[in-house]
């Protein structure tokens, strides 16, 4: 029971809590009809809390959500920039060596073209202020790359949402477990988190999407490392890279977003610098 008089009580927006929240957990402890008052209790909280909301406190959140949501649209657009201009300099060079523009070469573009958004994505969140957890923000990411990624690709809604659905749920995984340990002053710990739990990420949506195309398990396991580097689609058993095709820029565009999870988790979450009370020493 007490539990429940706390949880109603945290409904209560602060002040209210500050103030009145002994006042109101002592009248909910010795109350005869305790469930019946709990509940009434627990609706005044949700009525109090959304008299408190007003635009003005609204406002950072809806910019922040905004914000999220029109991110991968961002990295969307500055990833078909950096290809073209990427695809651009490698002709280049290779009329300027008198050489030929090789399918190697070609399948360098994309890697060559998210390296500098991926960057970019760490950039920008090192100078976002979130009001609040930076472990909600996959959250808002995952609801802009969907549209993103159901325009672009003609394989069906259902791999797509499947695979950024997997990404989504991965990587606020990992941000909250990130958040955590950023907070108990283990960064280094929760960088390492993000870095390899953000490959995992990439890796399985990649794999979701791609399992329809190829109906091969290693195919769709090897197709992510394979058209983010620029490796050779022969590898994997697939040398018509009919499954690199059918990625667009499912990779680039994970990368991206998973490198400013990245960058939220790691630059905006603070460690948690308060100090418990000493302990009064009884004396003898």
């Amino acid at each position: 029971m007490n539990r429940a008089v706390r949880l109603v009580i945290a409904l209560y927006p602060r002040h209210v809590r500050d103030r009145y929240g002994p006042e109101i957990a002592d009248l909910l402890s010795h109350s005869r009809r305790p469930l019946r008052d709990l509940a009434d209790v627990a609706r005044c909280a949700l009525a109090e809390r959304v008299r408190a909301l007003t635009y003005a406190r609204l406002r950072p959140h809806l910019h922040a959500t905004t914000g999220l949501v029109a991110a991968p649209v961002a990295f969307a657009g500055a990833f078909l920039v950096f290809y073209t201009l990427c695809a651009w300099l490698f002709a280049a060079g290779a009329a300027v060596t008198g050489a030929s523009l090789t399918a190697g070469s070609a399948r360098l573009v994309p890697a060559a073209a998210a390296l500098p958004v991926a960057a970019g994505a760490v950039w920008l969140a090192g100078h976002a202020r979130l009001p609040f957890t930076s472990a909600l923000a996959p959250a808002g990411l995952t609801l802009g790359a969907l549209p993103v990624m159901l325009l672009v690709t003609d394989r069906g809604s259902w791999p797509v949402t499947a695979a950024v659905g997997a990404w989504g749920l991965t990587t606020c995984a990992l941000s909250t477990v990130a958040t955590a340990l950023t907070r108990r002053g283990h960064r280094r710990r929760a960088v390492l988190t993000m870095a390899f739990g953000g490959l995992v990420a990439c890796e399985l949506a990649v794999a979701v999407y791609s399992l329809p195309v190829s109906g091969s398990l290693s195919t769709a396991v090897a197709a992510y490392p394979v058209t983010s580097l620029g490796i050779d689609p022969s590898v994997m058993g697939d040398p018509t890279g009919r499954v690199a095709d059918a990625m667009t820029i499912l990779p680039a565009l994970l990368t991206a977003c998973t490198a400013y999870a990245l960058g939220l988790v790691t630059t905006t979450t603070r460690p948690d610098t308060s100090t418990p009370a000493p302990t009064p020493q009884g004396t003898t």
